[in-house]
């Protein structure tokens, strides 16, 4: 099976990388808008969310009535939430054990920024049930 690709424009991976920056050394959080494509995803929009964590340097928690409001709003659209973001403040862009653990919606994009306070660099993988987080190829062209 060929590589699957994130269609993330500059612009929206700007927008998670000042989230991560703005947020350090907590954790940010949001949810991905967008649309499926013949090679994977394409994103259209960012939508930060409050980090309600009980720790939210170690770990993040979208809080639900956003990710409720966002699905509500997007009923009827051609657009839905395709994953979420965060960010590991001065750990890697991959998965962590926290991750993997609190993982459950299958076939859903984790978009991670790793490193900080001055420099994040983006990842994005897919969580699927049956093998837990695969690496996808994210993508800026338009």
């Amino acid at each position: 099976m060929a590589q699957r690709i994130l269609h993330l424009t500059d612009d929206l991976a700007a927008r998670v990388l000042m989230a991560a920056s703005r947020a350090y050394p907590n954790e940010c959080c949001g949810l991905i808008e967008g649309t499926d494509s013949d090679d994977g995803w394409r994103a259209l929009a960012i939508h930060d969310a409050k980090n309600i964590a009980e720790d939210p340097r170690r770990r993040f928690l979208i809080d639900p009535q956003t990710q409720f409001d966002l699905m509500r709003r997007l009923r009827g659209t051609d657009t839905r939430v395709i994953g979420c973001f965060h960010s590991h403040p001065d750990g890697e862009a991959k998965p962590s054990a926290s991750d993997r653990a609190e993982a459950y919606e299958t076939n859903f994009l984790y978009v991670i920024a790793g490193g900080g306070p001055e420099v994040f660099t983006l990842k994005a993988y897919l969580f699927a049930d049956t093998i837990g987080f695969s690496a996808v190829t994210v993508s800026s062209d338009e």
